[in-house]
């Protein structure tokens, strides 16, 4: 990359301090949304991501309470990269010992342009060394260059230093060389892991007066390898701090990070959207009242004996009917039988509603949650079955009498109850009129004359044999085909009391099922809603 070099012939002239910027409304806005977030995340996600996330806020929150008078662009390399070297350079001064063949910065230093107090910002970065450069070019008034220690030293303290600072500074100037620039600690230890920052990142590759001829092809390999790398529009300048080549064209690279302020933001910017990653668990739209509820008020309805109760009220509602317009002479056998409302469900079917219960609840909670990630299918099974007991109770309480209910009686019954009455009393008539004739008229005979006169008939059949058996037969035939509609009857009031229960099922349901549930779903939408508020960029 070739950048313009500045007139050499315009002397600069010395500047006032910048205005302090100050942080702009959208990065509060997004810093603010995602710490609501992590809150918000912090019952369901990893301890550490959350924590993780929140370290992000604090830092963000407080690299803008120092403005953005300065830029941070902190130099890291390997050992021998000579990173230090072009500190030296750029400084005018010997302010860190360099070498080729050991690491020698051991702790960072920092060099500072400009008359602006830096002080402040360094305590927050935790840099002891300081060195205000005197007499400094303009353009790179309000720049601290950081000089790390080796990334690659055999010292853990010098690795924990360089991971500390690439998480705080603005900008990062990574120094290779042509024997180490493919370096897999490199590339795999730092700039795949900074793939989201890439506006942030800049390459420098130093040593180059030593590889004239392979520099073209060395350059092109780096280029290719940081593309690999993900950095899409990599920046790479070929230096010599040994001989200043590339010089001008590095110190306009830092002059342009140190003129735009926003360099600040976007590192910030680039933080919160790597962080808002590691919160977002997203999935597909979760539909709470759709096939799975049925299925879950089907199971609990179940587990409430919503078949017994359908198959007793429908017997309930059938004896009820044959005992009040069944043949009168059979009714008292009915009523000696066993009574269908003894068979409703009660409290020591409880076991089998547990397990029936567990089983629809874990079905809805699974078939809710197939479109989510992880780990909110865990967390919808446990919002679901968060209040088993109290929902346990009140399936317990479903009681099968009211779902059976006191109906009212057909008219039919009545007019049906009425014509039985006519036939059972004409067999009655009948019966006794026979006995009477039998008695008076086989027992009382006199030879003047009968005590009772002839008895009618009615064709060849006599009267009271009529009655009788007319009365028995017709009040039979319409016992039997009372039971056709009667059994249709008894059918329609077992799906109704189906459905009764069915209906306090699924408030049931809706209270302590789904409830809790749609109050998560909401809950994971709103961390959503703010994960998106604070990864977009006005």
């Amino acid at each position: 990359m070739r950048l313009r070099r500045p007139s050499d012939n315009k002397k600069p002239a010395k500047q006032e301090p910048k205005p302090q910027l100050a942080p702009t409304a959208e990065l509060d806005r997004r810093v603010a949304a995602l710490s609501q977030a992590a809150d918000l995340s912090r019952p369901y996600l990893p301890e550490e991501d959350v924590n993780g996330v929140l370290d992000v806020v604090a830092k963000a929150g407080d690299r803008l309470r120092h403005g953005t008078n300065h830029t941070v662009v902190a130099i890291a390399g390997a050992t021998g990269s000579g990173k230090s070297s072009i500190v030296n350079r750029l400084a005018g001064a010997e302010l860190s010992t360099s070498s080729v063949r050991r690491p020698t910065t051991s702790t960072t230093h920092a060099a500072v342009w400009g008359p602006t107090d830096a002080e402040p910002l360094l305590d927050w970065l935790e840099i002891q060394r300081r060195h205000r450069v005197e007499n400094s070019a303009s353009e790179l008034d309000g720049l601290i260059l950081l000089d790390l220690p080796d990334h690659d030293s055999t010292a853990v303290e010098h690795r924990i230093e360089v991971d500390r600072l690439v998480q705080l500074v603005d900008v990062l100037l990574w120094v290779t060389d042509p024997q180490k620039y493919a370096d897999e600690a490199l590339h795999a230890g730092y700039i795949q892991p900074l793939t989201g920052h890439v506006d942030i990142l800049r390459f420098v590759l130093n040593q180059v007066d030593r590889v004239q001829s392979d520099r073209a092809l060395i350059l092109d390999d780096l280029h290719k390898l940081l593309i690999s790398d993900g950095i899409p529009n990599p920046q790479v300048l070929a230096v010599s701090a040994a001989t200043g080549e590339g010089f001008d064209n590095l110190k306009q690279l830092l002059a342009g990070s140190v003129a735009d302020r926003r360099v600040v933001v976007d590192r910030l910017n680039a933080d919160l959207e790597a962080a808002a990653t590691v919160l977002r668990r997203s999935g597909g739209r979760v539909d709470t009242k759709g096939r799975e509820r049925q299925q879950l008020i089907r199971g609990l309805g179940e587990a409430a004996g919503a078949n017994e109760i359908a198959g007793v009220a429908a017997a309930h509602h059938r004896r009820k009917g044959l005992l009040r317009a069944g043949w009168p002479f059979t009714r008292f056998v009915r009523r000696l039988r066993r009574r269908p409302l003894s068979d409703l469900p009660g409290p020591g079917r409880a076991p089998a509603a547990e397990a029936r219960s567990d089983l629809a609840i874990r079905d809805f909670a699974e078939g809710v949650s197939n479109p989510l990630e992880v780990p909110w299918p865990a967390a919808v099974r446990s919002a679901a079955s968060s209040q088993r007991s109290k929902l346990l109770d009140e399936i317990r309480s479903v009681v099968g009498s009211a779902a059976v209910g006191q109906s009212r009686s057909p008219l039919w019954w009545s007019a049906v109850a009425w014509i039985q009455r006519l036939f059972a009393g004409a067999a009655i008539v009948g019966i006794v009129w026979l006995v009477v004739v039998s008695i008076l008229g086989g027992f009382f005979q006199f030879e003047t004359e009968p005590l009772l006169p002839p008895t009618p008939e009615y064709d060849w059949i006599p009267l009271p044999s009529t009655l009788a058996i007319g009365g028995i037969i017709l009040g039979l035939v319409l016992s039997l085909l009372v039971r056709i509609p009667l059994s249709l009857a008894a059918n329609r009031r077992g799906r109704k009391a189906r459905k009764a229960v069915e209906a306090s099922v699924e408030t049931i349901a809706d209270t302590y099922v789904i409830k809790p549930v749609d109050e998560l779903i909401s809950q994971q939408q709103q961390i959503n809603r703010l994960l998106d508020e604070a990864t977009r960029r006005e």
